[in-house]
């Protein structure tokens, strides 16, 4: 079971290095994220879902006693959770503006940096956990 767990969060990890940099592409290529297509936002979602399976799986290894000897590894699956359910507060049914509340920053640049840090957090955890770096 715990080899068939690995597969899955290898694979998961890396399908998600390669969404996160084409959506992180994407985002820069427009002014806004209302501009967003509706099959951005549904990869968006995929990517996110990816994040979950990636996470469930490796809290699987975890309890199993399968993971990396590197502590920071836990740390980088946490964190990109948490940036998968921040994403989730952006949509195509949803105003950016509102959800910052008068901030005044392009929402744009929110989406780009939480999808980059997803590509930071998924290429770091695979250089300390697949690759044992």
């Amino acid at each position: 079971m715990a080899h068939f767990l690995l597969w899955i969060h290898v694979g998961a990890a890396i399908g998600g290095f390669i969404l996160s940099t084409i959506i992180s592409i994407a985002v820069l290529r427009h002014s806004s994220p209302e501009n967003l297509s509706r099959s951005f936002w549904r990869w968006q979602r995929i990517t996110q879902w990816v994040t979950v399976v990636l996470g469930a799986a490796g809290t699987g290894l975890y309890l199993s006693g399968r993971r990396p000897p590197d502590p920071l590894h836990l740390l980088y699956g946490a964190l990109a959770v948490l940036a998968a359910i921040l994403l989730g507060a952006f949509g195509p049914e949803r105003d950016p503006h509102e959800l910052l509340q008068g901030w005044r920053v392009n929402p744009k640049w929110i989406l780009f940096g939480l999808n980059v840090f997803l590509w930071a957090m998924y290429g770091r955890g695979l250089t300390t956990g697949f690759f044992g770096v």
